[in-house]
């Protein structure tokens, strides 16, 4: 069996690609069904798209990137299965959708983030003027079957198509383990995982943390893409790397997962969450989305809503290794 994966990312560059399809196909390569991708994005793009500026390279790399996904669409052997992730491309009509939606194929449309609401990107935002919104809504109507990664987004995409999955975010518990080795550490360290487009994430928690480090000693990791620094705090700052992400984060105390608020937040369903759990870490979390069903608030983690929130809670599992350790039975035992 041949499936054709539509994706919008070149691979192993999105994480949310990588849990959704990446490294699945593995998987099912084992079981006899071969999946190829049908990629949008190549490292050549993306090597500029997050910065800011070079507008006429993003928009020149962006249209040879449509051009070629376009070449190669018609290249490509009619499978038994097409499988689109999000959208073909980041930008622009439902071009290669469509094309692909005449060869009489069955259409499994898999999405993880709310693109039916407007967003601005931090960096990109002249580009929102390129997003057809109203594609996805057509995915979802036309696709034979809709795998959403949460009941939110779910209950939307049910107003255009009845048959809807729910398949929530997982992680690979042959890698995601707590260490049996864990080390005490003397001074406490937080950890948090994103991108330089996930900074103004961080800024939620920062003030607290500065305050904190006034009175605590801890440091602060963040496994990125690129170097941030932040005046007040003891920074380590850890190149993200797949063999490297799981051991540094096996060594931290405590995971923050700080949200701000959007019309995107209530859908979004956060992955993060799910990793630092599944490694038995205890969490502090912004109160939206996905948190809200994955976190019992003082019971398996902390859920913050404002910034004395995250000063108090996170006072809390520095002070309290007791309590780090049985939030983090809790989540190993569940995860």
């Amino acid at each position: 069996m041949k499936v054709l994966a539509i994706v919008p990312y070149h691979l192993d560059f999105c994480a949310g690609q990588r849990f959704r399809i990446e490294l699945w196909a593995k998987e099912l390569g084992k079981r006899g069904i071969e999946v190829e991708y049908l990629p949008f994005t190549n490292q050549d793009l993306t090597d500029v798209l997050y910065q800011q500026g070079k507008h006429f390279a993003k928009v020149a790399l962006m249209l040879s990137a449509f051009i070629k996904q376009l070449t190669k669409t018609f290249q490509t052997k009619k499978p038994d299965l097409i499988f689109i992730y999000r959208e073909a491309a980041i930008a622009g009509p439902a071009i290669i959708e469509k094309i692909v939606g005449r060869w009489n194929v069955p259409i499994v449309y898999d999405i993880d983030e709310p693109l039916f609401v407007p967003y601005k990107s931090p960096t990109n935002g002249y580009l929102n003027k390129l997003r057809f919104l109203s594609k996805i809504d057509k995915l979802f109507e036309t696709s034979d079957c809709v795998f959403t990664v949460n009941r939110a987004i779910g209950d939307y995409a049910g107003k255009f198509n009845k048959n809807i999955e729910i398949v929530p975010m997982t992680v690979d518990i042959n890698r995601y383990q707590p260490s049996e080795a864990k080390k005490i550490n003397k001074k406490p360290i937080i950890a948090w995982v994103g991108t330089r487009t996930n900074q103004p994430m961080i800024e939620l928690a920062i003030s607290p943390m500065r305050q904190l480090a006034t009175e605590k000693d801890f440091t602060f990791r963040i496994i990125a893409d690129d170097e941030m620094k932040f005046e007040g705090l003891d920074v380590n700052f850890v190149p993200w790397a797949y063999d490297v992400e799981v051991p540094k984060l096996q060594e931290a105390d405590i995971g923050i997962i700080p949200v701000k608020d959007s019309v995107w937040s209530p859908y979004k369903f956060f992955f993060k969450t799910v990793q630092f759990m599944s490694l038995g870490m205890p969490v502090v979390a912004t109160a939206t989305g996905s948190n809200l069903e994955i976190i019992q608030d003082g019971v398996n983690g902390f859920l913050a809503e404002n910034e004395k929130d995250w000063y108090d809670k996170l006072k809390i599992l520095l002070e309290d290794e007791g309590l780090r350790k049985e939030f983090g039975e809790k989540q190993g035992k569940r995860f």
